[in-house]
């Protein structure tokens, strides 16, 4: 018997095509959504990305909050969140649209916020579903019920950090490609692991439309996992750190030898 999990989702904007997508999957297969936590977009959020990510935060702004949709017109030959969505008549386009359904959709400067602590205390959620936002500190860990479960571009422990999708390509390690579901701890991806995917290339592959075809694969899986773990069919497994390496942002030169590896080994 299929039991019905209760969870909270983190969300780094609203109209999040991943965080949408992944909320109505989990929805569809009996999960609660108690409260959803997006955190607002502030002069002082776009200072500290910026410190992090530079200018490519820029393009990241232009295509996920801009363009949207159309910042994958090029990229129609392949299977992408769009036609992932499309495929799947996901119909949430954006996270406000779940007041209407009874549930509280909370904006925040930061999902370490006390508001954030205080309402899953309250709560008591099973879990806490995390589809991007920044750093989560030992306060709201603590009070995610089993955890916060991440999905994670890169396969772990080998590949902790940034970039985990360039970086194996850097290092023509071609056959290391994929993802892991996870519980975020105080460490940098150091949290115990649920289960990790493949990713396999496919011919004439460049680093934009593996990233593009990382996104529908993984919205799945994360789901799916997330919903087997709650019924009690899979169990988590502890990582150890030595078995792993962090990784930082790549530089522009690191990521053209990784984007002419790609090419070279893909056109074969």
């Amino acid at each position: 018997m299929t039991k019905k999990g209760r969870v909270a989702l983190f969300s780094p904007n609203p109209g999040s095509l991943y965080s949408t997508s992944v909320c109505e999957l989990l929805i569809r297969e009996g999960i609660v959504i108690e409260d959803v936590f997006v955190k607002k977009f502030t002069i002082a959020r776009f200072k500290d990305e910026f410190s992090r990510d530079g200018a490519r935060l820029l393009k990241k702004i232009w295509n996920k909050l801009v363009l949207r949709d159309k910042a994958y017109s090029s990229l129609k030959e392949i299977d992408n969140i769009i036609s992932f969505r499309e495929r799947n008549k996901i119909q949430l386009k954006n996270l406000k649209e779940l007041s209407e359904k009874g549930i509280k959709v909370h904006f925040v400067n930061d999902l370490n916020d006390a508001l954030v602590e205080k309402t899953l205390k309250a709560k008591k959620v099973d879990a806490v579903v995390f589809t991007g936002g920044g750093l989560i500190r030992k306060n709201i860990l603590d009070a995610s019920g089993a955890g916060v479960l991440n999905c994670h571009m890169g396969k772990l422990p080998e590949y902790r950090g940034m970039d985990v999708v360039e970086w194996p390509l850097l290092l023509r390690d071609f056959n290391n490609l994929g993802f892991t579901v996870h519980f975020m701890d105080r460490g940098v991806d150091t949290g115990d692991i649920l289960k990790v995917f493949d990713v396999k290339l496919i011919k004439n592959e460049t680093i934009r439309s593996l990233r593009a075809r990382f996104e529908p694969i993984m919205t799945k899986a994360f789901a799916e996992t997330i919903v087997a773990y709650l019924n009690g069919e899979i169990t988590r497994s502890s990582q150890r750190i030595e078995d792993g390496k962090q990784y930082y942002i790549i530089d522009k030169h690191l990521h053209q030898v990784a984007e002419s590896n790609l090419i070279t080994f893909t056109s074969n």
